[in-house]
């Protein structure tokens, strides 16, 4: 079996795509290891990530930047053990910690800074969590949230379907905070993903 990251990456992406198990999108995967890099001078140093699926985004940090440390929240139990399993045969275990658990109740339990936030989890949630944790950032905190346009919808000026209007409303409201306090670009690749940096920054 050939454990190095690039195959197990490759293997993960098939069974996301077999299996309808949601992981970043080809077009922002490079953006994000990017915005991740604005971190500091050697990449991030702490990632926090919020919905660890199964490991995908998590394991391409660590390839991407070794000397990170990782902490990764998860809520499906079954996601979770293969996310650690994947960690295991990569060889990074030590350094990406999965934790298993509602993000609500796991992120005061985790002791900052983190220079790298990546949001990916329940996306009407982004706000409330981005709220939580930002003490636990550090100043120059690069944070990164994929989906908020959410198929379209957040940006655009139609009806929105009734069983979306909450969703897109939390989104909207999160696009409005991150705008407002930090320098935000969207990238529309994919479904789109916010990159936030403190004013000033670039």
């Amino acid at each position: 079996m050939d454990n190095t990251i690039p195959q197990i990456l490759s293997e993960l992406e098939m069974y996301a795509e077999e299996n309808n198990v949601p992981i970043i999108r080809g077009p922002e995967r490079e953006l994000l290891l990017k915005a991740a890099a604005l971190a500091g001078p050697d990449g991030p140093q702490r990632i926090l990530e919020i919905g660890t699926a199964i490991g995908y985004s998590a394991l391409m940090m660590a390839e991407k930047f070794p000397k990170a440390e990782i902490d990764t929240l998860e809520i499906d139990e079954t996601r979770h053990t293969m996310a650690e399993t994947v960690m295991r045969r990569a060889g990074v275990s030590e350094r990406v910690r999965c934790h298993l658990g509602d993000a609500a109740e796991l992120l005061k339990t985790l002791k900052g800074p983190y220079d790298f936030l990546y949001l990916d989890g329940p996306k009407g949630q982004y706000l409330r969590e981005l709220k939580e944790i930002e003490p636990k950032l550090s100043k120059n905190a690069v944070i990164a949230a994929d989906n908020v346009l959410f198929r379209g919808l957040v940006k655009s000026n139609g009806p929105v379907p009734h069983r979306y209007r909450t969703l897109v409303m939390r989104l909207r409201d999160y696009i409005s905070y991150v705008e407002e306090k930090y320098d935000t670009h969207i990238y529309e690749e994919g479904d789109g993903l916010s990159v936030s940096v403190p004013k000033g920054m670039t």
